[in-house]
């Protein structure tokens, strides 16, 4: 009788090592798999993590670009302002030479304001050149008298007006440029 109780004791004791071998065999499958999941979403965040960065990297390389070239724009456009004011200064000056030069024969703008009108609106000299016919100064009217104040703006008051309004259409023009070339040098922005 203590046979058949051994042997089931046995068969017992052996069943509950399988089981526990079973268990254990599980357990340790289950770790396996938890370990090579967290290691693939390790690797997934890392991948993520660095795909953001370098984004980041490219994004500051970019604000940088832009950055230096809207400062270039902007370096660019106070030069061609200083030049712009040189110029009408320049020009400025020579306002009691062209109306002396025109002379008293003209009640308006004679040849020479009318060339230094233009120029302060920005037109070239080869645009002088080519609009402006010779002075006939035989078909031009008296001006012998003084002109009465309702008779009009005297030619230097309408050339340092000219001054004044073709320095502000320039500067514009320039800043517009300048908006221009600064959109054409950063695409896709």
């Amino acid at each position: 009788m203590l046979k058949p109780l051994l042997l089931a004791a046995l068969i017992g004791a052996a069943g509950y090592a399988v089981d526990q071998f079973g268990y254990q065999r599980a357990a340790n499958l289950y770790a396996g798999k938890l370990a090579t999941a967290d290691a693939t979403h390790s690797r997934a965040l890392l991948r993520l993590t660095e795909q953001r960065l370098a984004e980041q990297a490219t994004a500051q390389a970019e604000y940088q670009r832009l950055n230096q070239l809207a400062h270039q724009v902007g370096v660019e456009l106070l030069q061609s302002r200083a030049e712009l004011a040189t110029t009408q200064r320049q020009l400025k000056q020579r306002i009691p030479h062209v109306t002396h030069s025109d002379g008293p024969r003209f009640t308006g703008l004679g040849p020479d304001s009318l060339r230094l009108y233009r120029q302060f609106l920005g037109y070239s000299a080869a645009d002088l050149a080519a609009d402006l016919p010779p002075a006939d100064t035989g078909n031009a009217g008296e001006a012998t008298a003084p002109a009465s104040a309702a008779a009009g703006l005297p030619p230097d008051d309408l050339l340092k007006h000219a001054a004044d309004y073709g320095a502000w259409c320039q500067q514009l023009d320039q800043q517009l440029n300048s908006y221009i070339s600064l959109h054409q040098q950063a695409p896709g922005v």
